[in-house]
């Protein structure tokens, strides 16, 4: 019985003291962001995308585009040109959050990639000054 006793006292004193050594480590410094395998990786995934590279995305996926609306066409849809072509995106009022642009204004438009090839269309979610 006491050496249950005696070995019962020495496994909790010895589980605190490995208990101790975790925690976080004061020095390190934190590896930049491009190598990291897993999480947020910061502007790098968030960069704007020409409208050259978006024709062959998978559907619904989201991009980033800086540009100029340059005519409105029916509806809510919109022509909308880039440094490296044109592509017809479809904003419903609430993506321009009160805000009015012209075709001289420079916009950053967010949103899902639809179609492939020259039919490829964005359905803008956010429109925003970049």
């Amino acid at each position: 019985m006491k050496q249950f006793v005696l070995a019962s006292v020495i496994m909790m004193f010895s589980v605190g003291v490995s208990a101790a050594e975790g925690g976080y480590k004061s020095g390190e410094t934190a590896p930049p962001q491009q190598n990291q395998d897993a999480g947020y990786k910061g502007s790098e995934d968030t960069a704007q995308t020409p409208i050259s590279r978006i024709r062959d995305f998978r559907q619904g996926g989201y991009v980033t585009l800086e540009g100029h609306i340059i005519e409105k066409l029916k509806g809510d849809s919109y022509k909308f040109r880039d440094d490296t072509g044109t592509i017809i995106i479809n904003a419903e009022q609430p993506a321009f959050k009160e805000k009015t642009y012209s075709a001289s204004d420079k916009v950053r438009v967010s949103g899902k990639v639809y179609g492939r090839g020259d039919q490829t269309t964005l359905k803008v979610s956010r429109i925003e000054e970049p």
